[in-house]
């Protein structure tokens, strides 16, 4: 469970996909890649990818900028809804932590594949 408090998780909005968290103790979520991220849409607690250059505004909203943005009648109940959300963050984190191990096998899988073709096809043309 430590891992969990390792690296905070970052909250936003999206007016395509609503509350968002993205994990940041993933790997493909770390500062300083060119890898997409691994998002959660926090109203299903469903993982998708997305661009990391889509990682702005008005894309993405980081959540304490999006609660001040509203009138003070949707920021109250913004802000209420946000504060369930974060005490939900143990069970999107298990989400996160499971589909995301799945995506990286299946990349993984990909990858030997795409590798065994590769190398049959070299192997094909060094007999010819």
């Amino acid at each position: 469970m430590a891992k969990v408090l390792d690296a905070p998780p970052w909250w936003g909005y999206s007016k395509e996909h609503g509350w968002v968290v993205l994990d940041r103790t993933l790997h493909s979520n770390k500062s300083g890649l060119i890898a997409d991220f691994f998002f959660c849409r926090c109203n299903d607690s469903s993982t998708y990818i997305d661009k990391r250059s889509k990682w702005v505004a008005p894309h993405y909203v980081y959540a304490s900028i999006y609660i001040s943005s509203l009138p003070p009648s949707e920021s109250e109940a913004a802000a209420a809804d946000f504060q369930l959300l974060k005490a939900r963050w143990p069970e999107f984190h298990d989400v996160i932590a499971k589909e995301y191990k799945e995506w990286e096998d299946e990349l993984l899988q990909r990858e030997h594949d795409r590798v065994a073709v590769e190398g049959n096809r070299k192997i094909v043309k060094a007999r010819r």
